[in-house]
């Protein structure tokens, strides 16, 4: 027995052994497999974590504001509130520091005109010396001049005349300019001539030619249609062509710009056989909030065919609402944050020649009077911070345009709601007394919103007289006192903006503005009066002398 034992523990020592070394072996291998797959996925964690860096890099590249290279041109808008002359030497050195290197002028009637158009002008339009001024002041701060001259629709302050009647497109309407009539060519040409000749240094002439409501309706025009076998598109390239051609004739060198809107529905054939590409620099406009979705991947892709050169419009008030007295900020800046978003994507595409930030003072020639310029100063001044590529933040103003503007409570550029920004730059107190002017009239506004107004002020109540007295004198207690605070705004108004415009522009601001509010108003005092004189009141129902 002594001798086996021995023998079995050996064998057990041999098998032990072998077991440890197959342990070792396979520990030894599983770690060096573990190993190298942990340090497999290390290094694609690190690729993976590069590759976020890079993403995240190529994210912010795009993100990041980039500054619009083009020309930065301010629309001025004479159709309506004309500024005196002495304005622009103020206006045109603020514009400069703002980032502009342009203003667009849209003259209207405000022109010059001469020889046989010397009846188109308005009676109080600038003359050629003053043209010349403004011509003088904008070479003195580096900004060009670009004339704009309406050659299609918005032709209404010439149409609108007995003398011009027959060359209206729809016999009723006079927008828009009948293409084919014999004397259309002989009023646009002398009409270019003479605008040409008072702007003898500017490189850019706008022609217009945007919302043409009515083409090819007139009897001359369907017959033109008919004989040539022309669509309405046809007729309108081939107008526009022949006011290119006109420019061209007096200036050679100039380059003309026009509105794009009438040709967006036109199809690639049309647009390649206009011919455009090689005559006309299109601008692009786009008022609302969301330019980059609202007009959409087709039209660039149409528009590239064509055009290399482009421009972009943009606004800074006037297209919100036809009778807005003072521009919603957060909606202008906004739409110029949405057409950087556009230069960004199309860049590589076209070349952006420039961006007219228009400031629209009339819909049309017979529209009512909508912001006026010294009120959207401070939205233009904060768009062209956007444009030069500053990253403003949305929910506050830059301090830098407080500053300029010598704002004492730069939250109120954002809008009304916060009150007055109280800004000493020139029209600064037109913006200030417009601002108080719209809060009394919500404040009005407000009360006539009231139940209690409602209920026992309407029209049946005042008539008869029967009303419940105590509602009446609670809802109307604030009533004298916007009552004495319009009358001082209205003074106010009236000398703040005489230092700006004639005295044409503000009795026309306060025949609109003021005194439908002061008539409303009064005629709510004279009611309240009315009915809280009674103390007793007749049985029902109710006859013609209920009052007495």
């Amino acid at each position: 027995m002594r001798k086996t034992r021995p023998q079995l523990r050996s064998v057990k020592i041999k098998y032990a052994n072998t077991y440890i070394v197959l342990f070792i072996f396979v520990l030894v291998i599983c770690i060096f497999y573990f190993s190298l797959k942990g340090s497999k996925s290390l290094k694609n964690e690190v690729e993976e974590v590069q590759s976020n860096e890079e993403i995240k890099e190529q994210f912010i590249k795009r993100e990041k504001p980039i500054s619009f290279k083009g020309h930065k041109v301010v629309h001025l808008d004479l159709k309506g509130a004309p500024p005196k002359i002495d304005f622009y030497k103020d206006l045109f050195p603020l514009l400069a520091r703002f980032g502009a290197t342009g203003v667009l002028i849209e003259y209207e009637d405000m022109f010059p005109y001469k020889d046989n158009l010397i009846n188109v002008s308005a009676t109080n339009a600038y003359t050629l010396q003053n043209i010349r001024e403004i011509n003088r002041l904008a070479k003195e701060h580096n900004l060009t001049v670009i004339p704009l001259i309406q050659t299609f629709g918005h032709l209404e302050f010439i149409l609108k005349l007995k003398d011009y009647e027959m060359l209206r497109e729809v016999s009723e309407y006079p927008q828009v300019i009948c293409p084919t009539h014999q004397k259309t060519e002989q009023l646009l040409e002398t009409m270019v001539q003479q605008m040409l000749a008072a702007h003898p240094d500017s490189q850019f002439i706008h022609i217009g030619a945007d919302e043409v409501y009515y083409l090819g309706i007139c009897e001359r025009c369907t017959d033109t249609m008919i004989k040539h076998n022309l669509s309405k598109n046809l007729l309108f390239i081939a107008h526009i062509k022949n006011v290119i051609r006109i420019v061209k004739h007096f200036n050679p060198h100039i380059t003309v710009l026009m509105w794009d809107d009438e040709f967006r529905s036109f199809t690639d054939a049309d647009l390649a056989n206009s011919n455009f590409n090689n005559n006309v620099e299109p601008v692009i406009w786009k008022y609302t909030k969301d330019v980059y979705d609202e007009l959409g991947p087709s039209l660039w892709d149409s528009y590239q065919k064509v055009f290399k050169n482009v421009w972009i419009a943009s606004a800074f008030k006037g297209a919100t609402g036809s009778n807005e007295i003072v521009p919603y900020a957060t909606h202008y800046l906004q739409n110029h944050r949405s057409w950087m978003s556009v230069v960004a994507e199309y860049s590589n595409q076209f070349n952006f020649k420039g961006i007219i930030i228009t400031g629209w003072q009339r819909y049309d020639h017979f529209a009512v009077l909508c912001e006026l310029l010294p009120v959207g100063i401070p939205t233009l001044a904060m768009s062209l911070r956007i444009l030069l590529g500053f990253n403003d933040s949305p929910l506050s103003p830059p301090t830098e345009i407080a500053k300029l503007l010598k704002c004492e409570q730069p939250y109120a550029l954002i809008g009304p709601v916060f009150g007055s920004p109280k800004c000493s730059f020139p029209g600064g107190e037109v913006l200030e007394h417009v601002i108080h002017f719209q809060q009394l009239r919500q404040e009005f506004e407000s009360i006539l919103e009231d139940s209690r107004m409602k209920g026992w002020m309407s029209d049946y109540n005042v008539a008869h007289c029967f009303t419940n007295i105590n509602n009446v004198e609670s809802v109307t207690t604030s009533l004298g006192r916007i009552r004495d605070d319009l009358n001082e705004i209205k003074s106010l108004l009236t000398s703040a903006l005489s230092e700006v415009y004639d005295k044409y522009t503000v009795e026309e601001w306060i025949e609109t503005y003021v005194k439908p509010l002061e008539t409303h108003i009064n005629l709510l005092w004279d009611a309240k009066k009315k009915l809280v004189a009674k103390s007793t009141w007749n049985r029902r129902p109710f006859n013609k002398d209920s009052c007495k």
